[in-house]
């Protein structure tokens, strides 16, 4: 059975967007399914796209039918620039048949692919192009990480704001916890509880959030 994509995006960058594809790719290898991985532009590569290199390998690792790829298939456009894609491309354009060429080549050896976008969801490919729009172009569900610092608050909900003014519905959030757990608890649990009535932690919520993507129990009946 096919599932529809999953694309990973985080408030900022440097949230942990390449950590969560890795936790996701292990988890639903994990539940019997094939995965694929992408991630579609990548910038300040120098000698090879050090994100997607990671993500390649451990895919393959996990569903060797990727191992007749090449990774110009998973990461298209690599940019030297550590800039947002209008900046780092130059004058080159961003092909969306191109990226849609791509995306058939791993879609056809998975059950499900995972792609990971690059920033947040508003970081500039062309003058009408944006991350968020990689959402519609490959018709994916998603997945929105946030931190656990003070301010999170602030950028979780500028982003749920956006998602739902764009329209998208099949969408859920989760915290990377990489610092102080007890913190967080007390100086923003409170209103995330009060607001959604729970917090999906990345480290201890995955079998949740693949339910909320994709139906936990859909998975579980495949594999039988």
């Amino acid at each position: 059975m096919k599932y529809p994509p999953i694309f990973i995006t985080a408030t900022n960058t440097d949230i942990g967007k390449t950590y969560t594809t890795l936790k996701l790719l292990e988890a639903l290898s994990a539940k019997g399914l094939k995965v694929g991985v992408m991630k579609p532009i990548e910038t300040g590569v120098i000698t090879h796209p050090l994100d997607a290199t990671v993500l390649f390998e451990n895919a393959k690792r996990l569903n060797p039918a990727l191992e007749v790829l090449k990774m110009r298939d998973i990461t298209p456009y690599q940019f030297e620039l550590p800039a947002a894609p209008y900046v780092a491309k130059g004058r080159k354009k961003i092909s969306l048949e191109l990226l849609e060429s791509a995306y058939a080549k791993i879609e056809a050896l998975c059950d499900i692919v995972l792609i990971e976008g690059a920033g947040g969801l508003l970081v500039p490919i062309e003058e009408d192009l944006y991350m968020y729009d990689f959402i519609r172009l490959f018709h994916a569900k998603t997945l929105l990480v946030g931190h656990d610092q003070l301010g999170c608050i602030n950028d979780i909900l500028l982003n749920l704001h956006l998602l739902d003014g764009l329209g998208v519905d099949d969408y859920e959030w989760c915290i990377n916890f990489k610092g102080d757990r007890a913190r967080f608890d007390e100086i923003t649990l409170p209103f995330f509880k009060k607001l959604f009535g729970r917090v999906l932690s990345l480290q201890e919520n995955m079998d949740d959030i693949i339910e909320s993507l994709i139906g936990y129990h859909e998975v579980e009946v495949d594999k039988l």
